[in-house]
């Protein structure tokens, strides 16, 4: 970006690596005329470049390196890379974003709708992610974002059955996206754009017969917003929505699988075919969703499910559910996973991760559309278990963070004999993100641990004294006295492993969580193990 005559260029530069308790990553399309990227901005940041190294993509680093200073000739398969496709990037600024994909915010998409646009979506939740950002105020947030080619559709989004997390260069963007140590939740904007279906129209317009053809002098705006339009072929042809099924099952699966400690934000798709005048949640999703979640329920109720959905239904913790979307007076529709994301790491970093963005006003001039009652927000909430966004006294907030099934498997909930009100705190999105990122930070722990600890050595126990002990004077956890908010136990001595049993009491209305660490010298690797007990 250029000002005055030229002699003064600002160059967003990315800021040094900053940790944030809770990082964010996008998978979307960033459009461009000629289908490239700023690679070579990248390729002169030798702090991005070393973090996404440290991500296993050694070898897209040196190749980028090689490329801009002229040491190695373009190959015909570095146009992928030099795009910047399916390679993790680490931005702190809305400008850095602009830096790398400077068309990305003017050009239109490979996919139009006439409700959704033509823009991707991906920009805008960049946007909405470091919206508000306050003067005065050290802001960590990390958001990373992953670019995917739109001609490969919904399918650049979801993850790949069986993958493992060995060969980076290998997997997909949605692996890609796992890799991140310290994420704990990713969005899909551009997945909920293409899901959109293309025919679906926006505020019915008043049906009037077609006028006489007449003579208007040139520039005469005749579009008065009410006409029928005069051609069919105007208006893409309707097509079917991707099935709930081909969506969520892949998703929380390799979730569960490969990282349990993350979450995904996905906004209700619409239905193809809405009863009232303004678009609705697709009922067919929904009716999925109920369905996956009921048998979840009756597990905690000691009812045994027959259907090929039971092992989905713990899963289904680490998908957060979103409606509506998001529309302004000079935007289009767009999604509203940006700007939820970017105030869960922002309360994640003033507040702690134990805490909600319900009730906190949202930053920016969008509004909910379509509007939602608080009735059908309390529906959405209660089953299937829907986080809504709601305008409040002017002031864009979100209604309450709810799960479609309990953050706890159902063995814990029915040893507990955990009541219908207590099923409500385990379906608390903030108790979710709270696990995970208890879960990483002690594998953090371990893994700084594992090549100077012996079983002996009093330093663990120190360091995860230490570290609860700072949960409690930040009043994540409750109790007059430390001892009172946690129990720390070794367990028996085993060949090569140390392992500790602790207890603590979160700041919830809820029981005691029991945490298993487990830290084995000779795998060279820690994990730590969350489940319920009686309070």
């Amino acid at each position: 970006m250029l000002l005055a005559d030229k002699r003064i260029e600002l160059d967003p530069r990315p800021a040094p690596r900053r940790l944030a308790p809770v990082e964010v990553v996008m998978i979307g399309h960033c459009p461009s005329v000629d289908g490239n990227a700023e690679w070579k901005r990248l390729a002169r940041d030798a702090a991005v470049l070393a973090e996404i190294a440290s991500l296993g993509f050694t070898a897209e680093v040196t190749r980028l390196r090689a490329l801009d200073d002229g040491t190695s000739e373009a190959a015909p398969g570095d146009g992928a890379l030099q795009a910047l496709y399916r390679l993790p990037i680490p931005i702190h600024s809305l400008g850095y974003f602009q830096a790398l994909f400077p068309q990305a915010f003017d050009t239109d998409g490979d996919y139009r709708s006439a409700l959704a646009g033509r823009a991707a979506w991906l920009p805008a939740a960049v946007q909405d992610f470091f919206a508000g950002s306050e003067t005065g105020f050290r802001d960590t947030r990390t958001l990373w974002i992953i670019r995917v080619p739109e001609s490969e559709g919904v399918r650049a989004f979801l993850p790949q059955p069986d993958a493992k997390l060995i060969e980076p260069s290998q997997l997909g963007a949605f692996e890609r996206a796992l890799l991140v140590a310290r994420a704990g939740i990713i969005a899909l904007p551009d997945l909920e754009r293409l899901l959109v279906p293309p025919a679906l129209p926006d505020i019915p317009r008043v049906r009037l017969e077609n006028p006489d053809p007449v003579f208007l002098p040139c520039g005469t705006e005749i579009d008065d917003t009410h006409r029928e339009r005069r051609h069919s072929n105007e208006m893409p042809a309707a097509s079917a929505s991707l099935p709930a099924l081909d969506i969520v099952p892949p998703i929380v699966r390799a979730l569960a699988r490969l990282r349990p400690d993350m979450q995904c934000l996905l906004a209700l798709p619409f239905d193809l075919r809405p009863r009232d005048e303004l678009p609705a949640p697709s009922r067919e999703f929904l009716d999925h969703i109920a369905q996956i979640a009921g048998h979840a329920g009756s597990e905690a109720g000691g009812g045994e499910a027959v259907t090929p959905y039971i092992e989905l239904a713990e899963k289904l913790r680490h998908l957060q559910l979103v409606w509506p979307y998001l529309r302004g007076a000079e935007q289009s529709l767009g999604s509203p996973c940006g700007l939820i994301a970017g105030m869960q790491a922002r309360v994640a970093q003033r507040h702690g991760a134990w805490r909600s963005i319900a009730g906190r006003p949202l930053p920016g001039v969008s509004l909910p559309w379509p509007p939602v009652t608080q009735q059908q927000a309390t529906a959405l909430r209660e089953a299937p278990g829907v986080t809504v966004l709601l305008q409040r006294a002017g002031t864009l907030q979100v209604d309450d963070e709810a799960l479609c099934a309990p953050c706890l498997p159902a063995a814990d909930l029915r040893r507990m004999r955990a009541t219908s009100r207590a099923l409500e705190h385990w379906r608390s999105a903030e108790v979710m993100r709270f696990m995970g990122w208890v879960r990483r930070e002690l594998q953090a722990l371990g893994e700084q641990l594992v090549f100077d600890v012996d079983p002996h050595d009093p330093r663990p126990e120190l360091a995860l004294r230490s570290f609860f002990g700072r949960l409690h004077d930040a009043g994540a956890l409750r109790g007059a006295r430390p001892e009172d908010a946690y129990r720390i136990r070794q367990l028996p001595d085993a060949e090569s492993t140390i392992g500790f049993e602790i207890e603590i009491a979160p700041a919830y209305p809820i029981d005691r969580l029991r945490i298993t660490f487990l830290h084995d010298r000779h795998a060279g690797a820690a994990d730590a193990r969350i489940e319920a007990i009686d309070g």
